[in-house]
């Protein structure tokens, strides 16, 4: 982030639109569905012909429903649609449905990872608008297919003071939204768009500075340079002398500079009223007790847990950012904690390699995850090398056994000749003689370099726990 000016603060609040994963429309019972033909995914509603008439999208409302209760929010049990009215060529009704008065839920929070509290001042639903797209030749071409989609929008109050604060809380956002599968986030397209409130005041003032919009940002990344940017930006103005105007913005991710659109419109310039067509709707409690039940383990959660485990910050976010993968982990886990890091290694390596390389999903993998935690505990009791775990790792992925059986059917549950054993370490003992000597002196550390030695030129023959004993047995004699 950018060098902070001992006598500005900024104060950023962000607007998130989340498009909800269903089915349908929000208010139209017409398919909708990324990467269609233009103009294939639309119908009178959608294009507000005369007649037309809403109806209410029950699973979009139950997934609000959901993200709200897990952003600590209040659910209005009456909840109230409303024309926003504004005028652009993908708006094809020249309003949008969305919420102003008793939206769906208002009055939550959340905690970021560094411990400062944001505050959810509401979030509310409403209707997606239709997209541009601008032609090398000037034409400005209009695809209608996301008209209508369902939105989300979750605005926080003006509580963040730094970029980082911002990107923290989009993260965990992201990561509440993908553990409720309410959306899949996919900002490349379009369906977590963030608008950034950015003012700057000095540090000792209690009233707000003038806070200039920058609209539909559309990566974490850009959302971080457009903050250190306004910052600067507005932190110059002032520093000269000149006043900030309230503004609505463009991000330019080429020039890095943001651009003005038009001069900010407050509530009022977009003459809200109530929705003539849709009656408020009523939320019963049995549906949010109903609700609130299904919630699973959520991010913060998550994150305590796994840090109980010993995981480190970096593991812990890729666990995170891969779902199934975490519930493969956790349930090879199980109530084993003492070779938790084990685990997540041949997790996170030698399953997600073998993911990469077939072009599959953790879903279809052939080693059940409690399979393979009995083939890493074979591993770690020194019954086997590494090398000879992954051998038996690939000869279960072909033959659908379990490590046991592998581990017979591979012949590595044959008893050893100590005799033969012993002879061999000592042969190897006697090519170092200055470390053998160090190793008779009880010199520990040793014991990996001369098992590292053994276990290359024996080549797998003997297990590296018997290796181990003798070695161990010859310092303490």
């Amino acid at each position: 982030m950018t060098a902070l000016d001992n006598t500005w603060k900024m104060v950023i609040g962000l607007e998130v639109h989340v498009q909800l994963n269903t089915k349908t429309k929000m208010f139209t019972t017409s398919d909708w569905g990324y990467g269609e033909s233009p103009n294939t995914q639309i119908c009178p509603v959608t294009l507000g012909y005369p007649g037309a008439l809403p109806t209410i999208n029950q699973l979009a409302v139950k997934k609000g429903i959901l993200i709200g209760l897990s952003l600590n929010c209040k659910i209005n049990q009456i909840t109230k649609f409303a024309r926003k009215h504004y005028f652009y060529p993908d708006l094809p009704k020249g309003y949008q449905i969305s919420q102003f008065e008793d939206p769906l839920c208002e009055h939550g929070y959340v905690n970021i990872e560094n411990g400062k509290k944001i505050n959810i001042v509401r979030a509310h639903l409403e209707e997606d608008a239709g997209k541009t797209i601008h032609t090398i030749e000037g034409d400005a071409l209009i695809d209608y297919n996301r008209a209508g989609a369902p939105l989300l929008e979750i605005v926080t109050g003006p509580d963040m003071e730094s970029s980082s604060d911002a990107i923290a809380y989009l993260n965990y956002l992201k990561e509440t939204i993908l553990t409720l599968n309410a959306s899949d986030c996919d900002m490349e397209k379009g369906n977590l768009r963030v608008d950034l409130n950015i003012s700057v005041m000095k540090e000792d003032d209690k009233k707000l500075g003038i806070r200039r919009e920058v609209k539909n940002i559309n990566s974490f990344r850009n959302v971080e340079k457009a903050i250190n940017y306004e910052f600067d930006f507005q932190r110059n103005i002032l520093n000269a002398g000149g006043r900030i105007n309230q503004e609505t913005l463009l991000w330019d991710d080429k020039q890095m500079v943001t651009h003005s659109i038009r001069t900010k419109e407050d509530a009022h310039d977009y003459r809200y009223f109530p929705e003539p067509d849709l009656p408020p709707l009523k939320i019963s409690d049995n549906l949010i007790d109903e609700i609130k039940k299904s919630i699973p383990k959520l991010p913060n959660e998550i994150r305590e847990e796994l840090l109980s485990y010993k995981l480190n910050s970096e593991q812990i976010d890729f666990l995170i950012s891969n779902r199934n993968i975490l519930k493969y982990f956790e349930l090879m886990l199980s109530d084993n904690l003492k070779n938790c890091i084990k685990y997540y290694n041949w997790v996170t390596i030698e399953v997600v390699k073998y993911l990469k390389e077939t072009s599959s999903s953790i879903d279809s993998f052939p080693i059940a995850p409690i399979n393979l935690r009995e083939l890493v505990d074979i591993e770690v009791e020194g019954k086997i090398d590494h090398k000879q775990a992954k051998e038996i790792f690939s000869s279960m992925i072909k033959t659908r056994v379990t490590a046991k059986q592998a581990f017979k059917d591979m012949g590595y549950d044959k008893e050893e000749n100590h005799d033969d054993m012993e002879s061999f370490i000592k042969g190897v003992l006697d090519q170092f003689p200055s470390e053998y000597s160090r190793l008779l002196s009880g010199e520990e550390k040793l014991v990996n370099f001369f098992m590292g030695n053994i276990m290359k030129q024996a080549k797998g023959k003997y297990k590296p726990a018997n290796i181990t004993a003798y070695l161990k047995k010859i310092i303490e004699n």
